[in-house]
């Protein structure tokens, strides 16, 4: 895959009815993190291997967006509707944009922080954290 410009990134959040919502046009970060616990499971006179057992998988997503309060079709509705309802959504990231080829990224996650920041001097943003809810981030190419 070529290198992408960051501009190209999409979203994709389902809200609590289930309806597919790209807000990505208010997004102005995306942090996409995957960790993997690694048990140290060394032996004595073990001298090839550290770690022989696979752990546990983790993702989450940071995103930082211009705020807009209203409906779920804007950010702002959107979030408050997945903070009240503590319900999972379906998130779909795809960082290289709707581009033949590149990755998508599929998760079923749940909304862990939502700060909206209010400089006097500057636009209203919203930073969010998402965590994985269930199951595993599956990753897919665009046709």
């Amino acid at each position: 895959m070529a290198r992408v410009h960051g501009s190209k990134a999409v979203l994709w959040i389902d809200d609590q009815s289930g309806t597919c919502r790209n807000l990505s046009g208010d997004y102005n970060a995306i942090t996409f993190n995957r960790s993997k616990n690694e048990p140290e499971t060394t032996t004595f006179g073990d001298n090839s291997t550290q770690r022989e057992v696979s752990g546990l998988r983790d993702a989450g997503l940071d995103v930082t967006a211009i705020w807009s309060s209203g409906s779920v079709t804007e950010p702002g509705g959107l979030l408050d509707e997945m903070y009240s309802g503590s319900l999972h959504s379906r998130i779909q990231y795809l960082p290289a944009g709707s581009v033949s080829g590149c990755p998508i990224y599929t998760a079923c996650m749940r909304l862990t922080t939502l700060a909206v920041n209010q400089p006097v001097d500057n636009v209203v943003t919203a930073n969010f954290s998402l965590a994985l809810a269930s199951g595993s981030v599956t990753q897919a190419c665009i046709a």
